[in-house]
């Protein structure tokens, strides 16, 4: 086959391509300008207006970023614009009705036992990780930085699986991975008080809409 057809080919798939790409962006657009709440100024994307300082604005464009977000005290990084971290622990719970106290074990976030009515025989150690969020570096919403508040307030995390392949040479030997989910202290099958449980969420890049305060040239929560 001559060589010019080719080219040609080429050259027509990557226009179709491109102009997808601007139709998805354009028609996610105008849904958003359709749906925005009353008091609240859509604004252009690629335009900062130094005259809408301090106003809600409502901006939609692709949501990108300069880096992964990274939890570098576990090792684990996400191509993705926030990523969330989750610490439960195998513990003793507390539930009290009246003058009663019953105590039984489950998964949860982190509880302090010295705070329970009665602490003998249901001692939690305390956690070495907690809750964390880490937003990846340089987000912008077309010409617009992005504060990472907005982020977790306007849009769903999903699941993000893991395993133990990244954590540090410390702290591999300890956990291990189950259905994507960091596990430390024991037999994720036959859990014990102190076991840790760690998993993580992420918020994606691509296509975003967000409300925020126009703070100079950053979208902010207040």
């Amino acid at each position: 086959m001559p060589r010019w057809p080719i080219a040609a080919i080429v050259v027509v798939a990557a226009g179709a391509a491109l102009w997808f790409a601007r139709a998805h962006l354009v028609k996610f657009h105008l849904t958003t300008l359709a749906s925005t709440p009353a008091g609240v100024l859509s604004v252009d994307a690629t335009h900062i207006d130094a005259a809408n300082d301090g106003r809600r604005v409502h901006v939609s464009a692709m949501l990108i970023a300069g880096g992964p977000a990274r939890d570098a005290q576990l090792g684990v990084s996400a191509a993705a614009a926030l990523l969330l971290r989750n610490v439960e622990m195998f513990e003793w719970r507390e539930h009290c009705s009246s003058a009663v106290c019953n105590y039984d074990t489950g998964w949860g976030a982190p509880l302090d036992s010295g705070k329970f009515r009665e602490t003998e025989g249901h001692e939690n150690p305390p956690a070495p990780f907690a809750n964390a969020e880490f937003a990846a570096p340089g987000l912008r919403l077309g010409a617009f930085g992005v504060d990472a508040a907005l982020l977790v307030a306007q849009h769903a995390p999903r699941a993000y699986p893991v395993n133990e392949a990244g954590l540090p040479p410390n702290l591999a030997a300890s956990f291990s991975a189950v259905d994507g989910v960091l596990y430390a202290g024991g037999d994720p099958a036959h859990p014990q008080v102190g076991m840790l449980r760690v998993s993580y969420r992420v918020v994606p890049l691509g296509a975003a809409t967000l409300e925020g305060v126009q703070r100079g040239s950053t979208l902010s929560a207040k």
